[in-house]
């Protein structure tokens, strides 16, 4: 028996570990030898550092054997904080020089705190370096940054340019979340294989000069990359007072393998002064791109745009991409204003032929998602979509029997919404609440009841997965598993979603 095991390829072990947890993987290396191979690719495949401590420093030794970088395919690195400590010595009074120091220099023990923190980042940053020198296969890289926390200027300063001269050939996807200031190091670093590229910005109290300088060499370092990126992700929030992207999209190149492009700030467009500028970088980009995603975050109540119609900054976008975009495939959009008119997005609709369709932060009606149904030409086996992503008013069987019926072949379909009920029409909100007529509990066996009916249409019906989110309190998602399952033969997966299944800021 153990030499059929053997035998068997690692290829086929490797498979075969892509459907057991990570955490069981890692364990499994002692089943054999190509299981001895796959768990140290499981275990040291992505690799967190974010705290200094004794684990971190055994992993940083342990890294430094060759036999281990090589399976390092992932870093994220979250710079650490170094707390300051004096040595034993210093703390029960030390020695008598020391204490001469004391008495003619108060800022002593300070010097000394500075000097030991001044030391200890200098061996974090040798160990970590030395560690990603030796990660022949390091491809995804990533710094982060918490705004409203302490931090170490001097690792991020040996984290950026250096890390990345390092790493730079075999480099593919860099995510960026620092302090700006540290931005204007890149323009040094050239990163000749690098395809996606993520940067999220938060400038805090920078005056539009400062910012301006920054960006004048970031710029440089993002047009560099002309010859290989495929995919740029924008991220602004809050505080980031005198932000404005305008100038930096104007600025930008046409980068010809651009297929991916995401843009997302506070949902009152603070961040720019008009779309025009996105709307030009778009439009340079409109034969090559595949993805597209607008989406929104937090804005801060202490700081407002000038101009009322900032709002409106998504609406304004697609009011002007009145041109088709032949390979668009996927749309990820966040409806903001909630009130908005979704005439614009009508428009753009009626000119794609999408795959995967997201609408986020508005809740939609059934009559809206008829007509963005009727935008997209969904009509039977006509229609490419394969996944649907949506926020409703409503979780009805109507919308089932909607989409069952004018996208047969959707695979993945993605629902949140706050209520359950049997009919488009009817709303728990509606009702008195001494009508007994529709109780909850009836209500939800009402829909269970009309779900059923239209069982002989969901036989036909194409979807895998569905995930559902119910936001409001009483939960009723799993309860719906059995019923989907046994009306719908095709669903593989079923998800009931958390909050932190999904981020659509």
């Amino acid at each position: 028996m153990g030499t059929v095991v053997e035998r068997i390829p690692y290829d086929v072990w490797l498979h075969i570990s892509t459907f057991l947890p990570r955490n069981v993987v890692e364990n499994l290396y002692g089943v054999n030898s190509s299981f001895l191979k796959v768990s140290t690719a499981a275990r040291y495949g992505v690799l967190t550092f974010s705290k200094h401590d004794k684990l971190m420093k055994r992993l940083w030794r342990h890294l430094s054997d060759p036999s281990k970088g090589v399976f390092v395919h992932e870093v994220n690195i979250d710079p650490w904080v170094v707390q300051p400590s004096l040595k034993p010595s210093f703390k029960q009074g030390g020695n008598l020089c020391a204490l001469i120091d004391r008495i003619f220099d108060p800022q002593f023990d300070n010097r000394q705190l500075e000097q030991r923190v001044q030391k200890r980042l200098r061996k974090d940053i040798r160990r970590v370096i030395d560690a990603i020198s030796v990660m022949p296969n390091l491809y995804r890289y990533s710094l982060g940054w918490k705004d409203d926390q302490a931090y170490h200027p001097e690792l991020y300063r040996a984290f950026l340019a250096p890390v990345l001269s390092c790493i730079k050939d075999n480099l593919r996807s860099l995510s960026l979340n620092v302090p700006p200031e540290l931005l204007h190091t890149l323009p040094s670093v050239y990163l000749p294989r690098l395809e996606s590229l993520s940067v999220d910005l938060c400038t805090k109290e920078k005056s539009e000069e400062e910012i301006d300088r920054i960006f004048d060499s970031f710029v440089v370092f993002v047009n560099n990359l002309l010859g290989s990126l495929e995919s740029l992700s924008i991220s602004s929030r809050v505080p980031s007072r005198s932000l404005r992207l305008d100038r930096f999209f104007r600025m930008l190149g046409t980068f010809p393998h651009m297929r991916r492009f995401s843009l997302s700030i506070p949902f009152d467009g603070i961040h720019l002064r008009s779309s025009d500028e996105l709307v030009k970088f778009l439009n340079k980009h409109r034969y090559t791109l595949n993805h597209l995603r607008l989406s929104a975050s937090r804005c801060s109540p202490l700081d407002s745009p000038a101009d009322p119609e900032s709002k409106f900054w998504i609406r304004n976008t697609f009011t002007h991409l009145n041109t088709p975009y032949p390979y668009l495939r996927d749309l990820h959009l966040a409806i903001r204003p909630i009130r908005v008119d979704l005439t614009p997005l009508m428009k753009f609709l009626e000119l794609h032929t999408l795959e995967s369709l997201t609408l986020t932060e508005r809740a939609l009606t059934y009559s809206e998602v008829k007509a963005i149904l009727d935008a997209l030409r969904a009509y039977e086996h006509s229609n490419e979509l394969k996944q649907l992503c949506l926020k409703l008013k409503h979780l009805t069987p109507a919308l089932f029997e909607l989409l069952a019926t004018r996208v047969p072949r959707l695979a993945l379909l993605e629902l949140i919404f706050d209520d359950i009920v049997a009919t488009a029409v009817h709303t728990r909100s509606s009702a008195s609440a001494s009508d007994p007529a529709h109780p909850i509990e009836d209500e939800f066996r009402l829909f269970v009841d009309e779900i059923k009916k239209n069982r002989v249409l969901y036989a036909s019906w194409g979807l895998v997965t569905l995930k559902l989110f119910q936001e409001s309190s009483d939960r009723r998602v799993k309860d719906l598993f059995e019923v989907f399952a046994d009306c719908i033969p095709a669903i593989q997966n079923y998800v009931d979603l958390t909050p932190e299944s999904f981020n659509h800021a």
